[in-house]
């Protein structure tokens, strides 16, 4: 039996070809390029429908930032190093801890939704129910983005904890495994 994938994307990149040799118009090339890129880079491994969070048009126009609080500060050695408390949308934070701590973090420890489809995981301010089709690809999507950035603040020695339930964890795996390696 052969690979039914491999030869769905020789026919495409016979067609781009095709195309190739019908334009001389560099945007047109350009395009064709890309898509043939996309094409050929995956070979094996998750791919899934990206989707937007109300987060995502937030931070166009809403810029994290600290601010300290004098009244809420835990006081302690002041020779030693301090840990402190960020409060937030989570994508909000690790965005800004991404300008602040990159490489710097030794340890992380998550727990996202479990995406049960029950009502205590959001994405754009409406649940996700068990039968919405892409439930799945919005876990992953709304995953993806802190653990790229999540990996980002880790050190060399750093390391992370997820918990997680058998909704989600080999999903999760997949993705850790193309993030992390």
């Amino acid at each position: 039996m052969g690979n039914i994938s491999k030869k769905k994307r020789e026919q495409l990149l016979e067609f781009l070809n095709k195309l190739r040799e019908e334009h001389e118009d560099d945007e047109v090339l350009f395009s064709i390029n890309k898509i043939e890129s996309e094409l050929t880079s995956i070979k094996y491994g998750l791919v899934w429908e990206e989707h937007e969070e109300r987060v995502d048009k937030e931070i166009e126009t809403k810029v994290p930032v600290f601010t300290e609080i004098k009244e809420r500060e835990i006081s302690s050695n002041g020779s030693l190093p301090y840990n402190f408390l960020l409060e937030g949308d989570n994508l909000h934070s690790l965005y800004l801890l991404e300008k602040t701590h990159k490489n710097k973090i030794d340890v992380i420890y998550i727990d996202p939704p479990y995406n049960r489809g029950k009502d205590d995981f959001i994405y754009d301010d409406n649940y996700v129910d068990e039968e919405d089709a892409f439930k799945h690809s919005k876990w992953l999507s709304f995953m993806s983005k802190r653990l790229n950035i999540a990996y980002k603040l880790l050190n060399s020695e750093g390391v992370i904890f997820i918990s997680i339930d058998d909704n989600e964890m080999a999903q999760l795996k997949m993705l850790c495994d193309s993030i992390f390696g």
